[in-house]
């Protein structure tokens, strides 16, 4: 369904200035500067049952199974064409549209499809959170210059979703959860200082905050309709009657309050299920849903750079047990495209024992997919000058002049000065040595060395001892490991020497 395309990323060991690349599961706290993008999808309990492709020429509405009033969530542009809109009975619905074809909401499959639109959003940036059980969060501001600004950012943001038969209001602000105010609210906007927050308030509903219905209803019977009117009401007044955790809410969107974002973490495997519009009796019928449930897999190993040898697609019938297809493959596949070919040559081999209702896609595990990565200047096999010369002119005038250079080694060993900033094409600088298991150096290597205070991990290899640098007033004595984290993160470490003293992290491995 999604096929992301991530940013390229600059080599840190090439970089005058790094920060520590934070653990797969770390806390996304909002800081200084910066700009969280919130994306609203009003439609997404329709969209997990049935994608706009499936949805035909019929008034769809979904209703929550467990509501009394049977109340509709989400409904499809023909119904609302008729008169349905969210919140209204079924019953009130069904008299409007009398052939109107309603679904029960499920939880699984919308939390799927957000963690599906999670995955994509990892193309703009590293920093995403979900906020169930409709919106996706990310911090965008490093990223404003790569796509060329917010507004561009939220062009190609839409224009991605719209191709793949979603909709979204999305809005920007300092605050993660003030960007979400905005979005749920319908207001397409870009709030850069926190100080403009207030000036929107009386533009915010109370129905944009998610708060309880039954809150809601109380505050509206005190004519409060927005958040404006929300907080000119005295606050130990509010906290007493409302309870402190709604106070706390409100300080988080207009930035009086820290509010850190549990970042979202790609899961190891792919497994999902595609939902058939209508049972198949003949497996070419299944053909729309199986590139359906492969744009995602093919989205998913994207996102982790990451291939897979072994596939199992499982056709999932009422009556009987499920009819499996099992794909082993010779050599890696990294995307959806060779994947399709077989499992359509599969199919057409594959008699039907009963009616297929869904579709589940499993993959085996992950491996790291390997990229064959040529010597950009390499001279004397073949390389074009002239193509190198306008690569180098285009990236340039693209990214600025200073942008764009190569790291040559130098001869010494204090990680942090064994290298140096040169043109890109020269040649002048000393061989790179071939690293062994004991000498390897990560890819990302900070400007400094951070103290770690406390860390949850496991040595790997080590120590590398280096002790030099005493002649120049800049000596280290440190015992180097390669460390695996908690969260499977490989990390370069060192120990002040003599032993007992502080422990360093120097670089992350790619």
């Amino acid at each position: 369904m999604f096929e992301p395309r991530p940013a390229p990323i600059v080599p840190a060991a090439a970089s005058r200035r790094l920060v520590p690349l934070p653990a797969p599961n770390a806390l996304a706290e909002p800081g200084k500067g910066a700009l969280w993008l919130a994306a609203h999808f009003p439609s997404l309990p329709l969209d997990a049952l049935l994608p706009r492709a499936c949805q035909g020429r019929a008034a769809v509405v979904v209703t929550a199974p467990d509501d009394p009033r049977r109340t509709v969530v989400a409904c499809n542009e023909r119904a609302a064409r008729q008169g349905i809109a969210p919140g209204m009975g079924l019953n009130a619905a069904l008299a409007r549209v009398p052939g109107l074809r309603v679904e029960e909401r499920r939880p699984a499959a919308e939390a799927a499809l957000l963690g599906r639109l999670g995955r994509w959003a990892l193309q703009f940036t590293p920093v995403v959170s979900l906020e169930p059980p409709g919106a996706v969060l990310a911090e965008v501001r490093g990223s404003l210059d790569l796509f060329g600004g917010a507004t561009a950012l939220v062009r190609r943001t839409l224009a991605g979703l719209s191709a793949h038969g979603l909709t979204a209001s999305i809005a920007l602000a300092p605050m993660p959860r003030a960007a979400l105010w905005l979005a749920r609210a319908g207001l397409a906007t870009t709030v850069t200082r926190t100080d403009a927050l207030p000036g929107l308030a009386a533009r915010l509903p109370l129905a944009c905050l998610h708060w309880p219905e039954d809150t809601v209803a109380t505050l509206a019977g005190l004519g409060i309709a927005s958040v404006a009117d929300l907080v000119r009401l005295p606050r130990t007044r509010f906290a007493a009657r409302f309870g402190p955790r709604l106070l706390d809410e409100l300080d988080e969107g207009f930035g009086r309050r820290p509010a850190p974002r549990r970042r979202y973490v790609v899961p190891e495997r792919f497994d999902e299920r595609v939902e058939l519009p209508a049972a198949a009796e003949d497996a070419a019928l299944l053909e729309p849903a199986l590139e359906h449930g492969l744009a995602r897999l093919g989205a998913f190993l994207n996102a982790r750079a990451s291939g897979i040898r072994l596939l199992r697609v499982d056709l999932l019938h009422r009556a009987r047990a499920p009819t499996r297809l099992s794909l082993a493959l010779a050599r890696m596949a990294g995307d959806a495209a060779g994947l399709r070919l077989l499992l359509r040559e599969r199919l057409g081999r594959c008699r039907l024992e009963s009616p297929v209702d869904a579709l589940r896609l499993r993959s085996g595990v992950l491996l790291p997919l390997r990229i064959r990565d040529p010597e950009l200047f390499e001279r004397g096999r073949g390389a074009d000058p002239e193509a190198t010369a306008r690569l180098l002119d285009l990236l340039r005038a693209r990214f600025g002049h200073d942008a764009v250079f190569s790291v040559q080694p130098v001869a010494e060993h204090r990680p942090e000065r064994a290298f140096r900033i040169a043109e890109p094409g020269l040649a002048d600088g000393l061989p790179v040595p071939r690293p062994t298991a004991r000498t390897a150096r990560p890819l990302w290597m900070l400007a400094e060395p951070q103290p770690l205070d406390g860390w949850d991990g496991t040595l790997v290899t080590g120590p590398e001892r280096i002790e030099t640098g005493w002649w120049d007033g800049h000596d280290v004595r440190r015992d180097y490991y390669v460390a695996l984290s908690r969260a499977g993160v490989r990390l370069w470490i060192f120990r002040e020497r003599p032993p007992g003293q502080r422990w360093f992290l120097h670089g992350v491995f790619g």
